[in-house]
């Protein structure tokens, strides 16, 4: 029988040994002896470090302990109590942001079913959002605020901010107020020389009234008192509205029979095309908008010739108990004298955008019909070089009428008369020195001023000579280019060159003696604002 040797140890696969009586022997190699004694030397370091190392006082950690408990029992009562409620009412307090700033208490009812969780756990959790509504709390540990504690702010800036989007505002709604004028109105270079008879002094109205008719005095005498100057000013107001609505439905009446009679409402080109041809890019207006204002204009024609009638019966009524009595006639026939006198810039300015309308039309159709012959790109320039060259030959002529008229009128344009008077500020101390004689302070007063005129006479002279120079200039260019048109040009074309040629003369005719005659024109004695 074999012997069995008891000490044999049986090799295992996890690196460990058994030995026949069935006990594990671990097998360590050299490595993981020294890595044990390390990590036992590191630990043994550690404690002393522990050991030796100062503790810092954090004040008494039972009673902190003590009040974080309680403070969790509290809020954990609170949330059971508000979590039994079905519903909270939420108040909050919003600026409505208007004009007056007045604020506003909106409630609103939201049921903690639909957008409340039910938490019972002590630990903080991360906050949901809702969805349905920004301004319930997030935090559940707040559940009864409404919403968030937004920053503090400065009244002033708030108050300052209020005032800048309340002025935001009324510029806005000025700026619509003035676009809706603009549609209503279009022909605001008109409207400006609209008078306001109820801006204007008492003395001056009667003064008004009493140049209208041969006996003006009797009109001064029976408007003595302010009850009846004030109701002829108004009737006076409406007249100058009545007056002023017909003139207005005139002219949109014009701009209708011009559309229909032409076919054309608001012809508009490119801008590169009325550059490179000089001509207007749009003219008139759209067929929709002409029949809106003509219709929106002779509704309130007819209601303000109805307003008139029955200020006229009231006069005929008042003038009986008015002392000294006048004739109820002869005050209106005063009144309609007056209004179609100060109407007068009124009537020219409507004149002239018929003119105007009628001759810009002329152009756009013989531009039209110089391209009917379509033209070669070499007939095009040739074309356009002609009318360049016109446009600037009445640009420049045009500059040299209005440095004319200011000769004449003395008034000359504020930079040459800032630049020429600017010498004598440095005159004017050596002058004022008390050592200088009254008589010869005087004297030399007058021969820098005598020295200043004869050198404005000298240099408008000499500008006036340039002007015309460079005009000359551009009449040398226009007679070359007119020769060469017989070179490349029939007959017919060059005809249509020389017409539309002549229409830009016409037109710059008419625009120039509008412009010298209403350049320099006192403004009239008020502008209505409205």
């Amino acid at each position: 029988m074999t012997h069995i040797n008891h000490n044999i140890r049986i090799p295992h696969t996890n690196g460990l040994s058994q030995d026949a009586q069935g006990h594990w022997w671990g097998m360590l190699s050299s490595t993981q002896i020294l890595t044990e004694q390390q990590e036992n030397l590191n630990n043994h370091n550690n404690k002393e470090q522990q050991q030796t190392k100062k503790k810092k006082r954090r004040g008494n950690q039972k009673a902190q302990h003590l009040r974080r408990r309680e403070r969790r029992q509290v809020q954990k009562q609170s949330n059971n109590k508000n979590h039994m409620a079905e519903s909270v009412i939420i108040v909050v307090d919003d600026n409505d942001g208007n004009v007056e700033g007045e604020q506003e208490t909106q409630i609103q009812i939201y049921s903690l079913n639909k957008h409340l969780e039910t938490r019972s756990e002590n630990k903080r959790k991360r906050q949901e959002l809702n969805r349905d509504n920004m301004n319930v709390s997030r935090s559940f540990s707040q559940v009864s605020i409404s919403q968030e504690n937004k920053p503090k702010r400065n009244k002033r800036t708030a108050t300052t901010t209020n005032e800048t989007n309340n002025q935001l505002v009324k510029v806005v709604n000025g700026q619509n107020q003035k676009e809706n004028d603009n549609e209503l109105l279009p022909m605001n270079s008109i409207q400006k020389f609209k008078p306001s008879y109820l801006k204007i002094s008492d003395q001056v109205f009667k003064q008004m009234l009493s140049n209208g008719i041969d006996n003006g005095h009797e009109i001064i005498q029976c408007l003595n008192t302010d009850e009846k100057l004030q109701f002829v000013c108004q009737m006076t107001e409406k007249t100058n509205i009545i007056y002023y609505l017909d003139l207005q439905r005139q002219l949109w009446r014009d701009y209708y029979d011009h559309g229909m009679r032409e076919n054309q409402w608001a012809p508009r080109v490119s801008k590169s095309f009325a550059k490179q041809n000089y001509t207007c890019r749009t003219y008139s207006f759209a067929k929709h908008q002409v029949e809106k204002h003509l219709q929106t204009i002779t509704r309130q024609f007819h209601n303000r010739l109805i307003e008139l009638q029955q200020s006229i019966t009231q006069l005929e009524n008042n003038v009986q108990q008015w002392q000294p009595y006048i004739d109820p006639a002869i005050l209106c026939n005063a009144i309609n004298t007056c209004v179609q006198s100060a109407q007068q810039r009124l009537r020219q300015q409507a004149d002239y955008k018929r003119k105007m309308l009628t001759l810009d039309s002329n152009d756009r159709n013989l531009i039209t019909k110089f391209y009917d012959f379509k033209p070669n790109d070499e007939r095009v320039q040739l074309a356009k070089q002609i009318w360049q060259t016109t446009a600037n030959i009445l640009k420049t002529q045009e500059q040299e009428e209005i440095l004319r008229k200011r000769i004449f009128i003395r008034r000359l344009p504020s930079a040459y008369d800032k630049i020429i008077n600017q010498p004598l500020d440095y005159v004017k101390p050596m002058l004022s020195n008390k050592v200088l004689d009254k008589d010869r302070r005087a004297s030399l007063v007058s021969n820098y001023s005598k020295t200043i005129t004869q050198y404005k006479f000298d240099f408008m002279t000499l500008t006036l000579d340039t002007i015309q120079n460079v005009i000359r200039g551009h009449q040398q260019r226009l007679v070359k280019l007119q020769n060469k048109l017989p070179q490349c040009c029939n007959q017919m074309l060059i005809e249509a060159i020389e017409n539309r040629r002549q229409a830009m003369e016409k037109r710059h005719e008419l625009y120039l003696k509008h412009k010298l005659h209403s350049f320099f024109d006192e403004a009239p004695m008020a502008v209505s604002n409205d």
